[in-house]
């Protein structure tokens, strides 16, 4: 059986859709299309947030993302601890643009760390 929440929100900045797919009872797909930004990633955390709260599982598709900043993998880091500390199991669809700026993202975070 599977359920649908699908909204669409856009951002003063950029578009951004965001849809939600039940697919079990605690298994949330969350579907990332349009460009993820520093206008939007606080609206993204918020919403993914949100259905942390209802479910076990959880996958992040990002693999629709156009355009994914850095402050987009800040706003994972985040996202992960939060899921972590819940024990809700995550998971990233990245994607090839999104998987790109991850590698990066992760290889100066470790030179700065």
């Amino acid at each position: 059986m599977l359920f649908y929440d699908a909204h669409a929100r856009p951002t003063s900045s950029s578009r951004l859709e965001l849809c939600t797919e039940w697919r079990d009872i605690d298994l949330a797909v969350i579907t990332v299309a349009g460009d993820v930004d520093a206008a939007n990633t606080h609206q993204l955390l918020d919403y993914t947030l949100g259905k942390v709260l209802l479910s076990r599982r959880m996958i992040l598709d990002l693999s629709r993302v156009g355009f994914f900043a850095s402050e987009g993998y800040w706003m994972l880091k985040t996202l992960e601890a939060r899921c972590a500390v819940a024990e809700i199991e995550f998971t990233v669809v990245p994607g090839a643009l999104v998987g790109r700026m991850l590698q990066i993202c992760r290889r100066a975070d470790q030179h700065f760390s």
